[in-house]
């Protein structure tokens, strides 16, 4: 599993994923995860809405978005999840 060595590194590959998911086209995608992560809030529920706006991108979008891209999302829900569960 990836690590991330802090928010702000987590923070910065989520940004960027979903502007990449834009530039290949991909809004909707890439609107359901800047949706995800604006509920942050620092609480345990905020992560949660997180995760799942990332695992909605996988199921709906994963498809149809580069292999790394689709993994990158896997990784990430792995992490948020290790987060929400603690």
């Amino acid at each position: 599993m990836k690590s991330y060595f802090s928010n702000e590194e987590f923070f910065q590959a989520v940004r960027s994923l979903a502007e990449r998911m834009e530039h290949g086209g991909h809004t909707e995608a890439a609107r359901e995860l800047r949706d995800g992560f604006a509920c942050l809030n620092g609480l345990t529920d905020g992560w949660a809405m997180l995760m799942e706006s990332v695992d909605k991108v996988i199921a709906a979008h994963g498809k149809a978005l580069s292999p790394g891209d689709t993994a990158e999302l896997k990784e990430m829900s792995r992490a948020i999840g290790k987060i929400v569960r603690r």
